[in-house]
């Protein structure tokens, strides 16, 4: 069993901010497969399904960012899933918008989310989708991350959808993570 966590904040006032990147690309990865995340449990919306023949489940989490460890700790705990088939899928102020990163055991970097889920299952050792969402020098980190993505953002964005299905679609199938970063890590 596979477990991809989308990232970000409940409520329609954080829609299509750059701390919903989780949830957005969560959403579009549904939309492609013709899923609805229409389950709930531990304070997450979730859907179960298959994918190339391994099971896997999508989840975004209804606690607040910094409560994130919570939902995914017990998604983990109840369906009994490893920390190697857990793929977190976040948003990341180092990377420019329009980069992505696969990556394993890396810091928190100040993020919030990552820091709950640090705490909450004791390990760094789970595999993360990096959203590139860049800095701007005109806000702090906080007002960046809650600011709405621009229209042409958003077209960005979805114009990369293809990438995010095959990529986390090759995840959830592919048993090396070094394969997953190798082929769709930019260099």
């Amino acid at each position: 069993m596979k477990l991809v966590i989308g990232l970000g904040n409940p409520s329609k006032e954080y829609e299509l901010t750059r701390h919903n990147i989780g949830f957005i690309i969560i959403d579009m990865i549904c939309e492609t497969l013709q899923l609805k995340i229409n389950q709930t449990k531990f304070n997450g919306q979730y859907v179960k399904t298959v994918v190339n023949g391994t099971d896997v489940i999508f989840l975004k989490p209804l606690t607040f960012m910094n409560l994130s460890g919570f939902c995914v700790s017990n998604f983990m705990n109840y369906f009994k899933i490893k920390i190697e088939n857990v793929l977190i899928i976040h948003d990341e102020v180092d990377l420019n918008f329009g980069q992505f990163q696969y990556k394993q055991k890396f810091s928190a970097a100040g993020h919030n989310g990552i820091k709950s889920i640090f705490n909450q299952i004791g390990s760094k050792d789970f595999q993360r989708l990096r959203i590139g969402v860049g800095k701007n020098p005109n806000f702090n980190k906080a007002d960046w991350v809650l600011s709405k993505f621009s229209n042409d953002e958003l077209k960005n964005i979805k114009d990369h959808k293809q990438f995010f299905v095959e990529s986390i679609s090759s995840w959830i199938t592919d048993i090396k993570f070094e394969n997953i970063m190798n082929k769709y890590n930019k260099k």
